[in-house]
Formats: structure tokens, C-alpha cells, sequence
């Protein structure tokens, strides 16, 4: 088996392992039995487990089409559009994300290299709701006197996995309330529809 297929497998079986349970709690021995590997085949690939949960959230993305998700926020019709596609987005693909996302978070703490591509996945988000909350100011979309910073903050944190997360698997919310809601709240706290 090449290298290449090696790491996908393993890369697969953690994905499926961490899905199933829920939680980040998968050894890298289990890891290594799921993907039918050794775990020294396991350490080839991976330095550690913050650097195989890291690889695993970037190969999560790739596997949910993250990209393409992404792509249709930019190239929705308008700003609100595109506000409204973000939350859609976040309400099909957290759940596919959360476990992997949780498995890093738990990672980041002890390790600097994960906490680095934490934060750089963090502000990579937060950029993206900047360009967002510049496109509804640029469309004169942006509710009048709010500050850009503050849009963009609070569309960052609206839309965070955390506060998804609270929703959805804390208070048991459906999919489709979430996105209700958090859509209405976000329109009406960051537009001029809600003036």
C-alpha cells in the first residue's frame, strides 16, 4: 500500500471512529486497528495525536466539501444572501465537524503547534465574517450606526461551533431552528431589516 493510500486510510478510520462515538476519545492503538495498520505505520504519518487530529479536521473539510460550501457564501447574490447561506452552511455541516473540531480542541490545550492551527482556523473564520459584514456595508445592507468590528464579532461568534453546539446538542435544537433562528436574529441585529 503507498504511503499516500496509508495515510487516507488512517486518516478515514479516525474520521469514522470519532463520528460514531461522538467524541474525540479514540486512542491512536484504535486508530490503527479501525484502519487495518500498525501503530507504527500510524507514527509515520503522524508525529502525535495533535498532529494526526490536525490533519484529520483538514481532511474532515475536504471530505464534507467545506470549499464548496464555502464558495456558495461568496457567491450568493447579495450580502443578505450570503449571511443567510452561512448560517445554512453551518447548520448541514456542523454536524459532520463537531467531533473532529472537539478532538483538536481538546488537543490544542497541551500541544502549540495544534493550538497555533486552532487559532489560525479561528481567524481565518473571523475574516471571512469581516468580508461578509463589508459586503453588507459596501451594499448598504449593514444595519445603520453599527460599528464594521462589531458586526463582525458578533456574526463570528453567532456562528460559532460553540454556540451551535449549545443549541443543537445542549438545548436540542433541530437543524432547521437553528437556522431559523440564529438566520432571524443575525438579519435583524446586523441589517437594516432590523430597523
Amino acid at each position: 500500500m503507498s504511503s499516500r493510500n496509508s495515510r487516507k486510510r488512517i486518516l478515514d478510520a479516525a474520521l469514522d471512529l470519532i463520528t460514531r462515538r461522538g467524541e474525540a476519545a479514540a486512542s491512536m492503538a484504535e486508530i490503527a486497528g479501525a484502519a487495518g495498520v500498525s501503530r507504527q505505520a500510524v507514527y509515520l504519518h503522524f508525529a502525535d495525536r495533535a498532529a494526526l487530529m490536525l490533519a484529520l479536521v483538514r481532511h474532515a473539510d475536504e471530505q464534507r466539501g467545506l470549499e464548496r460550501e464555502v464558495r456558495k457564501i461568496r457567491e450568493a447574490s447579495n450580502a443578505v444572501a450570503a449571511l443567510r447561506e452561512m448560517v445554512a452552511v453551518h447548520a448541514r455541516m456542523n454536524p459532520g465537524i463537531w467531533a473532529a473540531a472537539r478532538a483538536v480542541d481538546a488537543v490544542r490545550r497541551t500541544d502549540q503547534a495544534a493550538e497555533r492551527s486552532w487559532q489560525d482556523r479561528l481567524k481565518y473564520r473571523l475574516e471571512g465574517c469581516r468580508q461578509l459584514v463589508a459586503r453588507l456595508h459596501n451594499e448598504g445592507s449593514l444595519r445603520r450606526g453599527l460599528d464594521s468590528s462589531v458586526a463582525a464579532d458578533l456574526l463570528w461568534t453567532l456562528t460559532s461551533l460553540r454556540t451551535w453546539e449549545d443549541l443543537v446538542l445542549e438545548r436540542g435544537w433541530s437543524a432547521r431552528r437553528y437556522q431559523t433562528h440564529v438566520t432571524a436574529l443575525l438579519l435583524a441585529g446586523l441589517t437594516n431589516a432590523g430597523n
